[in-house]
């Protein structure tokens, strides 16, 4: 009995395992129906993005930008801008986190002062990006991780 749950426990795991596919915003725009069924991660510009929003909603996407405005204060669901040659988009976590972790206050707070370029991974909805992951230089972190609070 204990090796079955061995091997569920194994199969679970494996198939929880899937990888994402990158591709560059032109190939997946020149081929959408080769990535429908995949797993896929476009790596895009925000310019990209924002001018085939439709395109790109529901795929997870990764843009760069510079944070220009951080909203942190009296909400469980927190945001900020990117922006980048004029584009803005709102990149937001809308998992009630009681409050922004405070890797993500430290990050966003480095990259704003430095005007350094964030990158921001996430999913296109309808009102901006929903974010998994922000990295800055050498920090990475999982926006989904609400033990970072």
């Amino acid at each position: 009995m204990k090796r079955c749950y061995q091997i569920i426990l194994a199969i679970v795991i494996l198939l929880g395992c899937t990888q994402m596919i990158r591709v560059d915003a032109e190939s997946y725009m020149q081929n959408q129906a080769l990535y429908k069924e995949n797993n896929v991660l476009i790596v895009a510009t925000l310019e990209e993005v924002l001018d085939n929003y439709e395109m790109f909603q529901g795929m997870n996407v990764e843009i760069m930008g510079t944070i220009t405005h951080f909203e942190e204060w009296d909400s469980p669901a927190w945001f900020l801008t990117l922006e980048k040659d004029g584009k803005k988009i709102t990149a937001y976590e809308d998992h009630p986190l009681h409050g922004v972790p405070k890797d993500v206050v430290f990050l966003a707070r480095w990259a704003k002062r430095e005007g350094g370029g964030v990158t921001a991974r996430g999913k296109i909805k309808q009102w901006g990006m929903e974010l998994d992951l922000l990295a800055y230089k050498d920090l990475i972190v999982n926006t989904n991780n609400p033990s970072a609070t």
